[in-house]
């Protein structure tokens, strides 16, 4: 794993972080898994229990609470007009996603959106948008 400056991990020992790239100040805690390729920018928080696959951007200032897990399995995917969902998910700057919320692999999650959770996002969520649900659905 590659990191900037002043990054924190509660027990890596009891984590599988491949070969990854997160830039400063980031948090990681225990129990987590990210695979390699995984990139993330500064100020990123994942709680315990995170899985993230290969294919997975996090930007700047996103937080994953416990529990939360991306997919990357083009095949386990939501087919849109006969043909599959890329396995690129990007995890827009400032996003939070909540506990145990699961990520289908091809979304964005816009800037400074909210998933709820336990919620399921099947689409892009926009920026600001606040979804929950299964599926997940914007709120307001």
């Amino acid at each position: 794993m590659k990191h900037g400056d002043n990054c924190k991990f509660y027990h890596p020992e009891l984590s599988n972080i491949g070969d990854c790239e997160f830039g400063n100040n980031c948090v990681f805690h225990s129990h987590i898994w990210i695979g390699h390729g995984v990139k993330g920018g500064s100020n990123v928080k994942i709680q315990a229990f995170a899985f993230i696959p290969p294919g997975v951007t996090l930007e700047d200032d996103v937080f994953i609470a416990p529990g939360v897990i991306f997919t990357n399995d083009p095949k386990m995917n939501i087919v849109r007009q006969g043909e599959f969902v890329p396995t690129k998910t990007l995890v827009k700057r400032g996003a939070k996603i909540g506990a145990h919320a699961t990520i289908i692999a091809g979304v964005t999650i816009g800037e400074n959106a909210t998933v709820g959770a336990g919620s399921v996002v099947t689409k892009d969520v926009p920026d600001n948008a606040i979804v929950f649900g299964v599926p997940a659905k914007v709120q307001g």
